[in-house]
């Protein structure tokens, strides 16, 4: 576990994905999980970890990248698991993915029953507070249920892009579920203004 800036960490732990945990007083807040194959992993980093228990796990979305190894540290801390509506329909199988590719990736990649967390939904039409002052954005584009968390100023976007050379980009479009949306996303982050922006892909950055 790594310290970025000060009660904010990145989890050794993780495959796949970048994860990150909030110390907010006396919560802990995981932000993304990473592939099941990094479970036993990550929940070992969590209890050898020196902070207070943790109290929630905040998925910024469906993928099996993110959301992995969410039912390990679920089962293993009681952590509530929060992921936005969208997304928890189309992890439990409930709503088809929305687009042809996605659906081919969710073919070769459907978690087990052992692999889902029970998740709580987070709202996709309006800000959300797990936690005092750790807020949850509906951030559609990547997916349809997408989140990011807004915490002192750091901005945690999961997928929503990528920093590059002072500004956000975009994964591949094979990825974005709805390019309107994504655009639209990377702009209401940006005109955030955050002081560091993390990523569940590549390294943290500032904007210019």
């Amino acid at each position: 576990m790594r310290e970025l800036i000060d009660s904010v960490h990145r989890l050794d732990g993780a495959r796949g994905a970048n994860a990150y945990l909030i110390e907010a007083d006396d919560r802990s807040i995981v932000i993304d999980t990473g592939v099941p194959s990094g479970a036993k992993r990550l929940v070992a980093e969590l209890e050898a970890a020196r902070i207070p228990a943790i109290t929630d796990v905040v998925l910024t979305h469906y993928d099996p990248d993110h959301v992995g190894a969410a039912a390990a540290v679920q089962r293993a801390t009681g952590a509530t698991v929060w992921l936005g509506a969208m997304d928890a329909r189309i992890l439990s199988g409930e709503v088809a993915p929305p687009t042809r590719t996605r659906r081919m990736m969710r073919r070769f990649n459907r978690p087990g029953r052992a692999d889902l967390p029970e998740v709580t939904e987070l709202p996709d039409d309006a800000e959300f507070e797990v936690a005092p002052g750790v807020v949850t954005i509906p951030a559609p584009g990547h997916t349809p249920g997408h989140h990011v968390v807004r915490w002192r100023g750091v901005a945690f976007i999961g997928d929503a892009g990528l920093v590059s050379k002072g500004r956000l980009i975009h994964l591949p479009a094979m990825l974005i579920s709805d390019k309107g949306q994504a655009d639209a996303t990377l702009a209401a982050i940006t005109a955030m203004r955050p002081r560091l922006v993390l990523p569940g892909h590549g390294r943290a950055g500032r904007l210019d």
